[in-house]
């Protein structure tokens, strides 16, 4: 495994671009055994600026001068989503551990390029959802199977904002744009972990732009032992995060699915009974910069790995296949 192996030793990151989210990420990315040593962008100037802003020792002002840099172990990727196979296998092939934010590819075949490049470079390449390493998510998948809702017949997600900033990326086309690559594929991810199960089947329908990307976005998944999803994703509503776990004899509510807090709660309803699970968690964000560290340094595959981070994009190219469609679309096997 490429990178730092001392556990002691700093593990030292570098950001390629100077995107919104890394906002959420440079706090984390200093935390602990971590170091922020490099920023990159395709200008220097703005990359040094950027980093006199953050505080950032080094600036580069190109991706491919960051990933050369010896001093970095790991790299986080916060480019547009058509960019992600790219420099996630280049920063793979300089020996760089690879944070990806999602969707880390728009297609099957990108998320094999990565899964070859790992193991060619022995490195560790992980999607960023970042709500996986919250325990919340691994107790409601245990809740929904012990028996505590009976059994499990279905799960209900959205995650909905009005993006309302013209010129965004996510409104273009070529870049990977639309509301169910960008929010959607958080409630697709979170019902596949629940039901601990690939969908056999999709079925989908969309509101386009006139630049040809899904501005909102319904989807239903049926899973083996008849178990069925609805999401609902969109760029045109009122922000609302919410998932539901229903089952034959109660139901779960998660009110803060995707950005859980760090003590997050479950509401579970069984007939006339209602009580609330309290999850604690760390910070948002410093979970999946502390699992690429220690997948790196310990040999273990990372939470999210890159097979789980295949049936997550299969999912949704057959989601927007069958939107575009109107059939019902199987999943490859």
């Amino acid at each position: 495994m490429a990178g730092v192996t001392d556990i002691a030793a700093p593990f030292c990151w570098g950001i390629l671009g100077v995107a919104r989210i890394n906002r959420s990420l440079v706090g984390p990315l200093r935390q602990g055994r971590h170091q922020l040593v490099a920023v990159a962008s395709r200008s220097l100037d703005r990359a040094r600026a950027y980093a006199d802003a953050q505080g950032i020792p080094t600036a580069y002002g190109s991706y491919a001068d960051l990933i050369a840099d010896p001093a970095v172990d790991a790299v986080y990727i916060p480019l547009p989503n058509s960019m992600h196979v790219e420099w996630a296998v280049k920063a793979a092939a300089a020996g760089k551990h690879v944070l990806c934010e999602k969707p880390i590819a728009l297609d099957a075949t990108g998320i094999r390029q990565m899964q070859e490049a790992a193991r060619t470079h022995g490195v560790v390449i992980t999607e960023a959802f970042m709500y996986r390493h919250h325990p919340l998510v691994a107790k409601v998948t245990a809740l929904a199977h012990d028996g505590t809702i009976g059994r499990l017949q279905g799960i209900r997600g959205t995650f909905s904002f009005p993006l309302d900033r013209p010129g965004d990326t996510r409104f273009d086309a070529g870049l990977g744009g639309g509301s169910l690559w960008d929010v959607g594929c958080y409630p697709v991810s979170f019902a596949r972990t629940v039901a601990a199960a690939r969908p056999l089947a999709v079925q989908g329908a969309a509101a386009w732009s006139e630049g040809d990307v899904d501005l909102s976005f319904f989807g239903q998944l049926h899973f083996p032992g008849n178990v069925f999803a609805q999401i609902h994703c969109s760029f045109e509503s009122p922000f609302k995060t919410e998932v539901e776990v229903i089952g034959s004899e109660g139901r779960l509510l998660i009110r803060h699915p995707f950005k859980p807090e760090i003590t997050e709660t479950i509401e579970v309803q069984r007939g006339d009974e209602h009580t609330t699970v309290a999850v604690d968690g760390p910070p948002l964000y410093q979970g999946e910069v502390d699992d690429v560290a220690e997948a790196a340094r310990t040999g273990r595959p990372p939470l999210v790995t890159l097979a789980d981070s295949l049936d997550n994009t299969e999912t949704l190219v057959a989601l927007l296949e069958a939107a575009r469609t109107g059939a019902t679309v199987a999943l490859p096997t």
